[in-house]
């Protein structure tokens, strides 16, 4: 256990699911490119920790609610069904295979054209 300072929390048995969820909880700052987080001093995963669910009150507003349909399983669920963040993802991926597959002989030898002057590029 973490001991008495932390209410003698047991150490979880980690599966597939909450490795995962985890991994996109630590990697958290690439997910929404407007919101700031802090920089992760950890290297690995968390030994103590406690998987929950967040209940409704009856206070708040059925607007602020998410209906159950919308409801997932696991963080990574959650982010393949919201539209939003499935076409940032798409684009941020296609912006890196562009920039990791530009680095070919033919790209080079048509920047080594483009560096040369006018008058040798006939030759």
């Amino acid at each position: 256990t973490a001991g008495p300072g932390w209410f003698d929390m047991k150490k979880p048995e980690i599966t597939p699911e909450i490795k995962r969820d985890l991994q996109i909880i630590k990697s958290r700052n690439v997910l929404d490119p407007k919101r700031f987080y802090k920089k992760d001093d950890s290297k690995g995963l968390p030994k103590y920790f406690e998987v929950g669910t967040i209940k409704e009150g009856p206070t708040d507003f059925y607007s602020s609610r998410i209906p159950r349909k919308e409801r997932k399983q696991t963080i990574a669920d959650e982010l393949m069904a919201d539209e939003q963040s499935k076409s940032y993802f798409k684009r941020k991926f296609s912006e890196i295979q562009e920039v990791k597959q530009s680095g070919g002989k033919k790209y080079f030898k048509q920047l080594k054209t483009k560096r040369k002057p006018k008058w040798e590029k006939s030759f």
